[in-house]
């Protein structure tokens, strides 16, 4: 069955779809055992989220949270990539195996590869969504306290009430510094495991995208399916990447706006006393979104990625064309020899 459904395949779209199968099934067992590992911190991480909003609500009234447009863009961002993801894996197993088998054995195939290969898709997508909670609430506090400042100046409000609001700010912000380590914690790992996984798939089927440009071959369809699989895995590794930049970014300047809380309060030595001490715990706490334990999650990491997958498939490509070289050699080798006559037993006399 398998030999009349890949048979006709290359020896080396087998071994890709071999390593596929195989690092997926690995980086899956992987996620789930350090998700499960972490569960406790990661239903304390869910509860620290609500409670953070809460905290909020009760400070300030008029923050009014819209949790219907978030899930909606999360809905439909998810809905899209998930049937992108899908009909693109079902045509490339449709077009490898030509139902050769019959359809319902076909189809069984390629429900099994989606569903195995489209968990760790899911995964990196709950990653980002977290990401997103805690860029949107450090853009609130900076909003809240450009209110703080700019209501500070010929308002009837008391100063008191105004330096209150401030401190809360400060300590929000370092709550939401705490929801960040956790994240890490939590799905640090894992998000480390999905980017290798996207880095050996992409290298592979780059590979054999220019495998086949190379050879001056025709243009089968499985590699336009391979092609739209390369172009999936690259949104995800670009949309992760960027959403880690956009965190980092809103923290930088939520940062800098609280350091600026002495300078619109000159006469207030709370305030530069807040802003030092501030200061001195920002020394101590660097967080950033982060994959594995120590590798920043940011633009950078875009280039990381494709400049490992360009070096791994410019050394594929130069191996091919050594093994081309070697064949062209041994055909021109046997053109050389010539064989003038019957070649008769030779004996002593000779």
């Amino acid at each position: 069955m398998a030999a009349a459904m890949i048979g006709h395949l290359t020896p080396v779209v087998k071994v890709i779809i071999m390593w596929e199968c195989l690092s997926c099934s690995i980086t899956y067992v992987e996620n789930f055992l350090t998700l499960d590992v972490q569960r406790r911190r990661h239903v304390k991480l869910l509860a620290n989220m609500q409670g953070f909003d809460l905290a909020i609500s009760e400070e300030f009234p008029s923050v009014r949270w819209n949790y219907q447009r978030t899930r909606s863009k999360y809905w439909y961002g998810t809905v899209i990539v998930t049937i992108c993801f899908f009909s693109f894996s079902l045509s490339l197993i449709l077009d490898m195996a030509r139902c050769t088998c019959g359809l319902s054995s076909t189809l069984l195939m390629a429900g099994t590869y989606i569903l195995l290969t489209s968990s760790l898709g899911l995964v990196g997508f709950v990653h980002i969504a977290i990401m997103d909670f805690v860029r949107l609430r450090l853009r609130l506090i900076q909003k809240l306290l450009h209110q703080e400042y700019e209501g500070s100046t010929g308002s009837d409000r008391p100063q008191t009430t105004v330096h209150r609001r401030i401190a809360k700010l400060f300590e929000f912000t370092k709550r939401c510094s705490h929801l960040l380590a956790e994240l890490n914690a939590v799905f640090g790992f894992a998000a480390a495991a999905g980017l290798f996984y996207e880095f050996s798939l992409m290298t592979c089927f780059v590979y054999v995208i220019c495998q086949k440009v190379l050879g001056s071959e025709a243009w089968d369809l499985e590699y336009t399916f391979m092609l739209l699989h390369v172009t999936l895995h690259s949104y995800k590794l670009i949309i992760t990447s960027t959403y880690g930049y956009l965190l980092q970014r809103e923290k930088r300047n939520c940062l800098r706006l609280l350091g600026l809380y002495s300078q619109h309060f000159p006469q207030q030595p709370l305030a530069r006393s807040q802003v030092e001490d501030f200061q001195h715990w920002r020394m101590h706490n660097r967080q950033a979104a982060l994959i594995g334990s120590s590798i920043p999650l940011s633009v950078s990491t875009i280039f990381l990625v494709y400049n490992g997958m360009a070096n791994y498939v410019i050394i594929l490509v130069q191996l091919l064309f050594q093994q081309q070289q070697i064949k062209e050699r041994q055909r021109e080798l046997g053109r050389d020899v010539d064989i003038v006559g019957p070649m008769g037993p030779r004996t002593h006399l000779d």
